[in-house]
């Protein structure tokens, strides 16, 4: 069927379509913690108890009474341990007499076994760590939705989780199409190209919450590529086909797509990865991407992720950016335009210097900090310009977000 939205969508007009047609599946599952990391959470996790469970010593030291010290340090020769203080370690329970503790950097022990203090408490409790100052009982520990990392597991480790409800990975298939291409790790034939896209595919569908399959390299063949996506489709909750939706004589997906299913987009109106569509097909997304390999990482980083995270929470979250000075000029464009950033920091300011259009090859681009600048039509940014910058992928640190 022909495409039912009749225009060009630019980037966040895309967003919006993906969040009409994506549907949410909302399949839950239990997974060891050990098998946490990087899995989104399906419900709020609350702790069950406290810890410490008892006052601690922040400290290794000595654990005193507080009301001894009101008048200073107090005559401590003849002090006895057990009676007078105890020897406190760190994260180790104090006993209930006593509610203060010294470090024992202050303590000197003479050869005889008596006591000299070389400092005096301020407070009481002080250096005691209190009942739930690591863990309060019936505190929310993860969010619904939140991502599970190393720190959030260790928490949840500690309040006695040892398995987590998350949301099941969706399966998502990748179909690369191409006579000119060759599988990876052997030899290229003269006029051939390497399959990569399959690997770059396979691993940012793993980080972007999917569970990904990759089938062989399709012909270009309309009946091949026809009956991979009707086998696609039953098999994945999104299918991903590469190549074939520009206008070549080889080019048969989009031809393919209008037969057994409702072409939703048929390409965007923002540069690169222009040929980006989507399909429902049975009920089942089927998002076209670019061959060239920046293209697919473009718009994999935006819309597929997208599509992922619809799949998994019915949510799109939010891309991460700075805003940053320009340090060169942005032509304008007669279409939206995702213009590649060199992004530096200088005196705690980000700086941008836009990348040419051409002229580098892909490891020069890898080794850039990879940022984005989304340029909509026919405007020209100007060198010291301040601008909005995004990194898809998440590689600003936290504390420098603006979300």
């Amino acid at each position: 069927m022909r495409d039912t939205y009749g225009t060009e969508p630019v980037r966040d007009e895309m967003f919006s379509i993906l969040e009409t047609y994506i549907p949410w599946k909302g399949r839950t599952e239990q997974v060891q913690i050990w098998d946490g990391d990087g899995r989104i959470v399906a419900e709020d996790l609350r702790a069950g108890y406290s810890l410490p469970n008892r006052p601690t010593s922040a400290f290794d030291g000595i654990a005193v009474r507080f009301s001894d010290f009101t008048s200073g340090i107090p005559e401590t020769s003849a002090w006895k341990g057990g009676t007078d203080y105890v020897f406190s370690n760190t994260g180790v329970a104090i006993p209930d007499a006593f509610d203060t503790v010294i470090a024992i950097e202050d303590v000197v022990m003479e050869a005889g076994g008596a006591l000299h203090l070389l400092s005096c408490p301020q407070t009481w409790g002080e250096y005691v760590t209190p009942v739930g100052s690591q863990i309060k009982k019936g505190e929310i520990l993860a969010h619904k939705g939140e991502m599970l990392h190393p720190a959030l597991l260790g928490v949840l480790a500690g309040a006695g989780y040892r398995s987590v409800p998350v949301y099941v990975r969706p399966r998502v298939l990748f179909l690369p199409t191409g006579d000119e291409l060759v599988p990876f790790g052997g030899g290229v034939p003269t006029g051939s190209n390497t399959e990569s896209n399959s690997v770059m595919l396979w691993a940012m569908i793993r980080r972007f919450g999917g569970q990904p399959s990759v089938s062989r390299i399709l012909e270009d063949d309309p009946d091949v590529i026809k009956d991979a996506l009707l086998c696609g489709i039953r098999q994945a909750d999104l299918v991903i086909i590469g190549a074939g939706s520009s206008k070549g004589s080889k080019d048969f997906t989009m031809d393919v797509l209008d037969s057994i299913g409702t072409v939703i987009v048929r390409e965007l109106g923002v540069a690169p990865g222009k040929h980006c569509s989507l399909t429902m097909v049975e009920g089942v997304p089927v998002m076209g991407i670019p061959g060239p390999p920046g293209g697919a990482q473009l718009i994999s980083e935006y819309y597929i992720k997208a599509a992922i995270e619809l799949l998994v929470t019915g949510k799109i979250r939010p891309v991460p950016w700075v805003s940053a000075v320009l340090d060169g000029d942005i032509p304008s464009r007669p279409i939206d335009f995702m213009q590649g950033m060199e992004l530096s920091v200088h005196k705690g300011i980000f700086h941008g210097v836009p990348w040419p259009v051409s002229g580098r090859t892909r490891a020069e681009c890898r080794n850039d900090l990879k940022a984005i600048c989304y340029c909509p039509k026919g405007r020209r940014f100007t060198k010291g310009e301040t601008v909005k910058v995004e990194l898809p992928l998440a590689e600003i640190p936290v504390q420098w977000q603006q979300v």
